[in-house]
């Protein structure tokens, strides 16, 4: 299958083969590198003890060291090969020209600098060299095995095995890189990082916490360590949980201070896991509050839930309304409407038509349905009616007043008549 994108035509077949290559020999690079870490930190707890020159572990520490340049010396050869897969595979997409030069390759200086980077591993003929320094915690003075500076610069290899695991996820894939060129998309490990977060952020997240914990406490760790060779007391981040849990309360800005560095390169470690920390806090603070925002459709169906809230509670309020004034208008009849009562309802009248009056506020917010206005206009009905029906019987009361007055004033001039007639 060939695609035509921003660079030319592409076949889609012979692409695809050369990043089945270029991710075979990303997982090679991948197990090697992981021996060699590995292998690294067996020989630092060897190398570190101090074993006499007739002790066996100090053999075992001695194959350790051929072995890790052994397998160093497999790990760049196959680095190599790697980038030049990698490149293949470029100018098969078109991404590189077919003529560029060496030094115009990006990927050759990219290559150059992790060949130096792994060519920083403990030898054998630095096993018995030191570096001192003096400790102003102590007040003595401590000292470094070379080795165990190289074992701490070796943990940088840490880099490649992320990098390695990026590229073997789907937003790495030959497919995906073609997606990002028909939309003239940047495609690069930072854009993978933004699709991880985007798909799995808590995810992503945790598992880049957790493993920048344990590297870093290791790092700690190493740094921390020599000063047990002066005094076993003081001895507080030579242990490696220690060593992690003030990583931790560090890396999230607790700092009890129970745990602390004493040296320069500790000190030095910890600075660095403040500034990771901020931006993994800073990362986990906006993913967290972009979860709680709620979604288009999330939006449609809290707005529709709430007019039916607020629906409701028009409805409530208008029954209230009409039940004071049908209690009224019932007690106004029957002519047991105290002066008393009649201000109660009144009283409870005014706030039903405030409550009620508020909740169609509230509900103008979201607009106004039929069923709404037909409630209002049902209770304007029934309230005029009300009215009338009160005005009636006042008019009613009126108007037998006025013929007792009427029969009165003719009782009166009768009774004048025959008092007249008497005299």
């Amino acid at each position: 299958m060939k695609i035509i994108g921003p660079k030319g035509l592409e076949d889609g077949r012979v692409t695809n083969l050369y990043f089945l290559k270029f991710e075979f020999m990303e997982q090679v690079c991948f197990v090697f590198n992981l021996v060699g870490i590995f292998l690294g930190a067996i020989q630092y707890e060897l190398e570190f003890e101090e074993y006499d020159s007739d002790d066996p572990f100090r053999d075992i520490s001695q194959w350790l060291l051929w072995m890790i340049a052994g397998s160093t010396i497999l790990l760049i050869y196959f680095t190599f090969y790697r980038y030049q897969t990698k490149i293949q595979w470029l100018k098969s997409r078109g991404v590189i020209g077919p003529r560029e030069k060496f030094y115009d390759i990006n990927e050759n200086f990219y290559m150059i600098i992790e060949i130096i980077v792994y060519c920083l591993i403990p030898l054998s003929f630095t096993e018995t060299m030191r570096i001192s320094f003096y400790n102003v915690a102590q007040g003595a003075e401590a000292y470094y095995h070379i080795n165990e500076m190289l074992t701490l610069l070796m943990v940088i290899r840490v880099v490649y095995l992320y990098r390695t695991v990026l590229t073997l996820t789907f937003w790495s894939s030959n497919r995906t890189l073609r997606v990002c060129d028909f939309y003239s998309c940047e495609h690069n490990y930072l854009f993978v990082i933004k699709s991880l977060l985007k798909t799995s952020p808590y995810l992503t997240q945790f598992l880049m916490l957790l493993s920048l914990i344990f590297v870093f406490g290791y790092q700690l760790r190493i740094c921390e360590r020599p000063l047990t060779r002066v005094n076993d007391i003081i001895d507080n981040l030579g242990v490696y949980y220690n060593s992690v849990w003030c990583i931790i309360i560090t890396i999230t800005f607790v700092g009890y201070g129970d745990y602390y560095p004493r040296t320069d390169l500790g000190r030095f470690v910890v600075i660095i896991v403040c500034i990771v920390g901020i931006f993994l806090l800073s990362v986990m603070i906006v993913t967290f509050i972009e979860s709680l925002k709620a979604t288009p459709i999330e939006n449609q169906t809290m707005s529709l839930l709430e007019r039916i809230r607020l629906r409701q509670i028009v409805k409530n309020e208008a029954a209230q309304v009409i039940k004071l004034s049908m209690q009224q208008a019932y007690r106004w009849r029957n002519g047991t409407l105290t002066e008393k009562k009649q201000h109660q309802i009144e009283i409870d009248l005014r706030l039903a038509m405030h409550n009620f009056r508020f909740a169609l506020q509230q509900q103008s917010k979201f607009g106004m349905d039929n069923q709404t206005e037909n409630i209002i206009n049902h209770i304007g009905l029934d309230l005029k009616q009300l009215r009338n029906e009160q005005n009636l019987d006042v008019s009613l009361l009126m108007e037998k007043l006025e013929q007792q007055e009427k029969i009165s004033k003719q009782l009166m001039e009768k009774m004048n008549l025959i008092l007249s007639e008497k005299k």
